[in-house]
């Protein structure tokens, strides 16, 4: 019975060293790419954006940040880098900007440089040098198509309420503001010069609802970034009409424009009512609306008011002209709406 049982062994390992012998070898050196592991990632920074004169530091969020040689803004190196984990580093960007590699006020991806590999953001970051740049996000990602309204002050100088043309909303969440000419050519802003910015958009509420950034020696100091939620539709307001339909804005005259009667619901806690006017671009076929702030207004109740249509804009409205589809804005600070009817005025 043994002798049997190891006679099976033998046959069973014979037939095992014959099966591998008639195996074709493997070719190891195969073509095809090796995939490196632990390569770095950027999941997210912060600020962004960026001020050079003032010398900001920027933080990134990511994964295998490991034996990290340099950060890099597009070809702007970046300096005093912390590695505070494998996951987390924080550099700054230097006083002084190269200005023949960068171009100001653009926006760019970050890379980070480690021995295994380079990564490069997803998103952009944008660079600021003496202008008012700033990002809106919904859910972490960039929000476009944000209407922005800058409301300028200085001392000695009349306010300036600028949007439309005074504003550029550019893809990918940012926006530039125009800083206006006010020291008899020179665009120079004066020490102590405000810019309140405020964002709004129809179903939107915005965190927080508007910032104050202040200039000094050119660089302008506060905060330009927001976060924007969806407004729950039962706590949106809301239009059933708005009378007439038809009106006017007064180039000379004291009192403003026709006095218009808006009703619905939700009124109650109106900061601003913006009247979009859809202008002729100077020098161009394209038509673009611009807002202009109606601060002639009356609450009656929380589903009436009435408000004097404001004066246009006379660099861009044309005398005798009538302008259709003009919107209406209504603004709190929890949500912003825009009309569903529209109104023709004409400008005289």
């Amino acid at each position: 019975m043994v002798q049997r049982f190891l006679s099976i062994i033998s046959l069973c390992a014979a037939l095992t060293l014959l099966l591998f012998s008639c195996r074709q070898p493997i070719d190891l050196d195969v073509d095809r790419s090796v995939v490196a592991t632990n390569l770095p990632e950027i999941t997210d920074f912060s600020p962004k954006v960026v001020r050079i004169r003032n010398g900001d530091r920027i933080t990134i969020t990511g994964k295998n940040f490991v034996n990290v040689k340099k950060v890099m803004i597009d070809t702007l190196t970046l300096d005093s880098i912390i590695i505070e984990n494998r996951g987390r580093i924080s550099a700054r960007v230097p006083n002084q900007a190269p200005r023949g590699s960068i171009t100001i006020s653009r926006t760019y991806k970050i890379s980070v440089f480690t021995p295994i590999g380079v990564t490069e953001s997803q998103q952009k970051v944008a660079l600021a040098d003496n202008s008012l740049t700033g990002f809106i996000s919904f859910n972490e990602q960039p929000l476009d198509s944000v209407v922005i309204i800058a409301t300028y002050t200085a001392k000695n100088l009349v306010t300036q309420t600028l949007t439309g043309y005074g504003i550029n909303m550019k893809s990918s969440g940012f926006y530039d503001i125009w800083i206006p000419n006010i020291n008899a050519g020179s665009f120079t802003v004066p020490n102590g010069a405000n810019f309140t910015v405020r964002p709004f958009l129809s179903g939107y509420t915005f965190t927080p609802a508007e910032q104050t950034v202040t200039f000094q020696n050119q660089q302008g100091i506060g905060e330009t970034e927001f976060k924007a939620s969806k407004v729950p539709p039962d706590k949106m307001p809301e239009f059933t009409s708005i009378t007439p339909s038809t009106g006017y804005s007064f180039s000379g005259s004291a009192e403003t424009g026709t006095l218009i009667e808006l009703r619905g619901k939700g009124f109650t806690g109106l900061r601003k009512i913006m009247i979009g006017i859809p202008y002729q671009a100077p020098g161009s076929q394209s038509i673009r609306v611009e807002y202009t702030e109606a601060t002639e207004f009356t609450m009656k109740s929380d589903g009436e008011l009435s408000v004097r249509l404001p004066r246009f804009d006379r660099t861009k409205a044309l005398s005798g002209r009538t302008y259709p589809n003009c919107q209406i804005y209504l603004l709190r600070d929890d949500a912003s709406i825009l009309a569903p009817q529209r109104i023709s005025i004409t400008y005289i």
